[in-house]
């Protein structure tokens, strides 16, 4: 990437890239649009498995986020080494997630960039990782539609201020 890069590049990142990370970008999509903000930004998804490459959304997650106003439009894709080196922020939806990210580059910088998504989440004590709700009821979802907004809407104010 050039130096008269405008944007910043962010990448969400869960295990199988149909529930978590979706929703995340789908919702700070949402975000950077209501603030006017969307050309300042890339955002984007990925999974560390490569279980549901090209896979839309999990239904169950897909209702409900249109429950609250927000659309998914996202094909499953696998986090690469490409892409610690291209994007700015990656956020990490587990632990597990986390550590499997710093497979991909053991040892190196650009794992600087790499945070566990819910250090953002006023709510979560230090260390919780967003819960996955694919095996889980409707009431899993919902839950993790509210910490990943929550979440999300701090990150975008932390990037508004340059805090992170």
């Amino acid at each position: 990437m050039n130096s008269a890069k405008t944007h910043k590049k962010i990448m969400l990142v869960c295990l199988g890239n149909i529930c978590r990370s979706p929703l995340a970008k789908a919702i700070f999509l949402e975000i950077l649009n209501k603030n006017h903000q969307t050309r300042n930004f890339f955002v984007d998804a990925s999974g560390t498995s490569a279980y549901h490459i090209g896979e839309e959304p999990d239904p169950r997650m897909s209702e409900t986020a249109a429950r609250h106003g927000i659309k998914m439009n996202h094909r499953g894709k696998q986090l690469t080494y490409q892409d610690l080196q291209d994007f700015d922020l990656i956020f990490a939806m587990d632990k597990q997630n986390y550590q499997d990210i710093q497979t991909l580059s053991p040892n190196n910088p650009l794992l600087r960039k790499v945070y566990l998504f819910r250090k953002f989440d006023p709510q979560a004590q230090p260390g919780e990782s967003v819960p996955d709700p694919y095996y889980g009821g409707s009431q899993g979802f919902e839950n993790v539609f509210q910490i990943v907004s929550r979440s999300c809407q701090n990150i975008f104010e932390k990037l508004l201020s340059r805090e992170i």
